[in-house]
């Protein structure tokens, strides 16, 4: 979205930081939990707001939410100058630059597209060295708690070309680290090639001159081949680190979730990745308080948390969801049941991550500066994700944002690391990562 508004305005676009100082507002939404619902509403309602009060000229609706009830949202607020659906980025310059003036029904559904846009900006909010690439778009998965199926339709993928030439584009621009993406990575390919082929993907980005580290989220736990572990093993950009969302570990509750797993094929599969890859950071999320979750099923999810003993976890207490199989199942269990489950189950992990966290101390790491003032700096290693994990506290360390400096870890606390320059001989850049693995 971003980048066509670039192109399409010839770089003559500016983005600021303050809702006020824009001319056009345009409110990004999601409508997969309900939480995210009520929170892309307020951000609406505050635009409209601004623009009533004369602050900003106009109001552009775009995402999830925008996809999902665009007849209901254009009848409340009329006062929104567009709404427009997932994939309408190519659609959003005429909305800004006033080419479609009457644009309020324009909703595009799911198509068979994957337009390459350069120049890509790389996410608000992350630094120009890191962008996240997406590999495709909707998903084939029938998980009984999720709307996105219904609101992005099933699995696409870019054609690999295309992803290729998109992070030679991002090299180009000084892109270090990309960050593939998709509601499920581990798919792309088996629509239009008809087989999973991230791991030939992951050998042509690989190749690409420029980026250093590849990293992947959001891989589907029964999907995860061996033929993608042996990428991980050989390919030296893509950094060991794994984001793999089980949602539980209670086979009963993996069934109702329909997920198609079991603790007994996890526990097998985190083995072989540790025995693999002894330097691996592996991060999970699981969904506490599902329906038909009892006491004992809950137990069983937290004795998985210890005996895994993952780098990272994130918690979330079930959301009910209009549209979904689990929004009539039975035995919903009461809010401030699954809140302190969520709670719980956070405060076990902490411990864990502490301790994983201190393992590291004494061992050098490739860093990214991210930012840096006087003897201080803040950087992320492989084990960081932006946004999402912690970070590298440095001390005494020159490099510029940016830049990939060689540190020794000297402490850790329950989410960050705390480091200084390398006391090894070898302190120029790894990318490939030696040793780590």
């Amino acid at each position: 979205m971003l980048g066509e508004l670039l192109r399409a305005s010839n770089g003559d676009c500016t983005f600021v930081s303050r809702q006020q100082d824009a001319d056009v507002l345009i409110v990004n939404t999601c409508a997969f939990i309900q939480s995210a619902k009520e929170e892309s509403i307020d951000a609406i309602l505050h635009a409209v707001d601004l623009k009533n009060r004369g602050k900003v000229g106009k109001v552009v609706v775009t995402g999830c939410l925008a996809q999902r009830y665009s007849d209901e949202l254009i009848k409340q607020i009329p006062e929104v100058d567009a709404f427009l659906g997932i994939e309408s980025a190519e659609d959003v310059p005429n909305v800004v630059f006033g080419l479609t003036p009457s644009a309020k029904n324009l909703v595009n559904l799911p198509a068979e597209r994957f337009p390459l846009v350069p120049p890509r900006r790389a996410a608000m909010g992350v630094s120009p060295w890191t962008a996240y690439l997406k590999l495709s778009e909707g998903c084939d998965h029938a998980c009984s708690f999720c709307s996105i199926p219904s609101i992005r339709g099933r699995h696409r993928s870019k054609p690999m070309e295309r992803v290729v030439a998109e992070a030679r584009s991002l090299a180009g621009r000084g892109v270090k680290e990309l960050i593939l993406i998709a509601q499920d990575t581990t798919a792309y390919g088996i629509d239009i090639y008809r087989k999973m082929a991230l791991p030939s993907l992951l050998e042509q980005l690989n190749d690409v001159s420029g980026i250093e580290w590849i990293r992947l989220l959001y891989c589907y736990p029964t999907m995860v081949t061996s033929s993608l572990v042996d990428a991980f093993c050989h390919l030296g950009k893509v950094i060991p680190y794994i984001d793999m969302p089980l949602q539980h570990a209670d086979d009963a509750m993996l069934t109702l979730m329909r997920r198609g797993g079991g603790e007994a094929r996890y526990r097998r599969l985190f083995a072989e990745l540790r025995d693999r890859m002894p330097s691996i950071c592996l991060r999970t999320t699981f969904i506490v308080g599902f329906p038909g979750e009892t006491d004992a099923h809950f137990e069983t999810l937290c004795q998985f948390t210890r005996d895994m003993r993952f780098d990272r976890v994130g918690v979330f207490a079930y959301s009910r969801e209009e549209g979904t199989p689990s929004h009539d199942m039975p035995d919903q269990v009461p809010r401030h049941v699954a809140t302190d489950r969520r709670d719980r189950l956070m405060q076990l992990q902490q411990e864990i991550s502490h301790q994983a966290g201190l393992a590291q101390v004494g061992r050098d790491l490739d860093v990214i500066v991210e930012k840096s003032g006087g003897l201080s700096a803040v950087g992320r290693s492989y084990r960081e994700a932006p946004e999402i994990d912690g970070v590298v506290r440095l001390h005494d360390v020159r490099s510029k944002p940016g830049e990939i400096a060689r540190v020794t870890v000297t402490g850790a606390d329950v989410y960050d690391l705390f480091a200084e320059p390398a006391r090894s001989a070898d302190t120029g850049i790894t990318p490939e990562l030696a040793g780590v693995r």
